[in-house]
């Protein structure tokens, strides 16, 4: 694993916003998970995993951590169970899994890797199918040891898991899907009507994804589309108007703008909402 310094990390997500990492490494074996982790016990800085960049907007500025991108991304296949590691990236797996007659079109659609997909039981919404109704078990790295969770010791919820409450180091590495059987041209299918309907339904440009994440049972989008805030901007940022739960990067957006709209959703909107997108300050914590 080769550590490098001071890597401009906000061009590696989707939203284009924010500085460098202090150090910033990828990862493909285990060793290097393992390493990756020493180094930042040894440092004294938070171990950031960044996927793919969704779901993560950085700090202007140099951000005191070590950031690292899992570039594992093996897959085998053994009937209807899938071994796949958690750099994989989630709408490859979907295609790839599909040829060989097995359906996980659930899940099109979601941006992202799979360890992320599974830290955030990333899924459909309130009502529909998450990533847990297929998981088997998880293995990771936490706090420097090797563990396999079971489905039950994970702790799905809609859009939750353990991993996102751990106060532990953790590197999700592996994940053990049971995947049911369908028809390619069926999948494949039904991939295309989902794909069609994210486009028809959300933007897809300079965004992170879904922001907030409703505690009750009305959606966030709902609650934001009520209080009148679609298409509200600060700065660069915007509300976007196809889709009240999304942030966007209009054009030269920065981290402080960002943080600036958030909070006035949270502000205006009397029902609770958790920031479910992840922002990074500059010490590597999270705002909110």
């Amino acid at each position: 694993m080769q550590i490098q310094e001071l890597v401009a990390v906000g061009s590696k997500t989707t939203m284009r916003i924010g500085g460098q990492a202090r150090y910033y490494a990828e990862i493909a074996t285990k060793e290097d998970a393992e390493e990756a982790l020493r180094f930042s016990k040894e440092k004294n800085i938070p171990l950031i995993i960044l996927g793919s960049g969704s779901n993560t907007v950085f700090a202007d500025g140099v951000i005191e951590a070590l950031v690292v991108r899992i570039k594992a991304d093996k897959t085998s296949v053994e009937g209807n169970q899938i071994r796949v590691e958690a750099g994989k990236n989630l709408a490859m797996l979907i295609n790839e899994l599909a040829k060989q007659n097995l359906d996980l079109s659930a899940l099109t659609g979601i941006p992202g890797t799979l360890g992320g997909a599974v830290f955030g039981n990333a899924g459909q919404g309130q009502k529909g199918i998450w990533i847990e109704y297929y998981v088997k078990d998880v293995t990771a790295l936490i706090d420097g040891r090797w563990q396999t969770l079971p489905k039950a010791a994970c702790e799905f919820k809609y859009r939750e898991s353990v991993f996102k409450h751990m106060k532990e180091p953790l590197i999700l590495w592996e994940v053990i899907l049971e995947v049911p059987t369908r028809d390619r041209a069926l999948v494949e299918a039904e991939v295309k009507v989902l794909l069609q309907k994210r486009i028809e339904t959300q933007p897809h440009i300079k965004t992170a994804g879904s922001c907030f994440k409703a505690v009750g049972d009305t959606p966030a989008w709902k609650l934001i589309d009520a209080a009148g805030l679609r298409g509200t901007k600060i700065g660069d940022v915007q509300i976007a108007e196809k889709h009240a739960n999304f942030l966007l990067n209009i054009g030269k957006a920065n981290y402080e703008d960002a943080k600036a709209i958030v909070k006035k959703v949270k502000k205006t909107i009397t029902e609770p909402l958790d920031v479910e997108m992840r922002f990074i300050e500059p010490d590597g914590s999270l705002a909110f």
